[in-house]
């Protein structure tokens, strides 16, 4: 769960590179409007330059919705995706202590609470307990399994910014390539470098703009995802390992043991801070 300092940081920097991305937003425009070596009246502007530079906003905006949005993924899924997160080392033993103690209903209660990835998955399979160890590893599997989804469609977003960043930018290099024959015809077919020079750095920037927002969310995406599946694979098999130790007391039911020789055996570790669900944002 994101503290509320954590938040502050996140909200300051999605701040932060809002207004470079509306400074840069500004120099591209800037440099877009045309030569300024030849300074003329200003002209009333047509109907079609009005369409024209409702797109070229429009795009604009996008791709700032889009870096904003790209940034707060990439450090929501930094904070996110770690071992120490997902499979905490001091909840592995914790949860080996106590099936070598035999506290099947401390181990019950507790993986019931704890929202880590090896405690739901072991969850799972202990609820199922009663119809035996294929159907406890069944369930764990289905757990682990949906687990594992849920942490790859956080960082899909990723994916999708970076894959639709350069199509909008194309829609605006292909807007600035309109403005500029536009301009050629408005000049009688013999326009001045002047003339086509805005058309044609609108088309530049904003394909600039369009591979400035996709090629980082796409390294961080591939980034995040190879993490993601070296954690879970490494706390699958953690799971597997735990599950596999009850099997012993199948004949019964897996957690059919008797408590009686608690004496005999060795006592389970304290409990270590349970790792809270994630918040909804």
């Amino acid at each position: 769960m994101v503290t509320k300092f954590g938040m502050s940081k996140i909200k300051g920097l999605m701040v932060m590179g809002a207004v470079a991305a509306i400074m840069l937003a500004g120099s591209s425009m800037a440099m877009a409007a045309g030569d300024p070596a030849t300074p003329e009246a200003p002209k009333a502007m047509s109907a079609q330059h009005i369409i024209f530079a409702t797109f070229d906003y429009g795009v604009i905006l996008i791709l700032i919705s889009a870096s904003i949005g790209g940034i707060a993924f990439i450090i929501d899924g930094c904070m996110r995706i770690r071992e120490s997160r997902i499979a905490p080392a001091e909840t592995t033993e914790h949860l080996r202590s106590l099936i070598n103690a035999r506290q099947f209903k401390e181990l019950l209660e507790f993986t019931a609470t704890d929202q880590s990835y090896v405690s739901q998955s072991l969850n799972a399979g202990l609820r199922r307990a009663h119809l035996g160890y294929p159907a406890m590893r069944e369930a764990m599997e289905s757990s682990a399994g949906e687990q594992s989804a849920n942490y790859f469609r956080r960082i899909e977003f990723l994916n999708i910014i970076g894959n639709i960043g350069p199509l909008i930018g194309l829609l605006g290099t292909v807007l600035g390539m309109i403005m500029a024959f536009n301009a050629m015809k408005e000049a009688g077919g013999n326009p001045k470098p002047g003339d086509l020079s805005g058309g044609i750095a609108t088309a530049l920037w904003h394909t600039f703009g369009g591979l400035g927002v996709a090629i980082p969310c796409l390294v961080a995406f591939g980034f995040l995802r190879t993490k993601v599946d070296a954690i879970t694979t490494k706390a699958g098999v953690v799971t597997e390992e735990l599950l596999e130790s009850l099997r012993p007391a199948e004949g019964k039911s897996a957690l059919g043991g008797s408590a009686s020789d608690d004496s005999r055996t060795p006592s389970a570790k304290p409990a270590p801070r349970r790792v809270a669900a994630p918040s909804a944002e």
